[in-house]
């Protein structure tokens, strides 16, 4: 679960980089920056979604 989490962080912040510009050029007089956005979206949901995989399996053995 670490190494997903560290990945989708890195996902996320290539997205971000991407969104604000500062990596990537305009395809066929089209900005990427819609697309760092998307990239920052996916990788902020996978983020979460490891986190919380994580958290509850180690709350639940606790409880047990």
């Amino acid at each position: 679960m670490i190494l997903g989490m560290l990945v989708s962080a890195v996902i996320a912040v290539f997205g971000l980089l991407v969104a604000l510009g500062l990596i990537g050029h305009p395809i066929d007089a089209q900005l990427v920056t819609n697309y760092g956005w998307s990239i920052l979206t996916i990788g902020v949901a996978l983020f979460v979604l490891f986190a919380y995989r994580r958290f509850s399996r180690t709350r639940g053995r606790r409880s047990v």
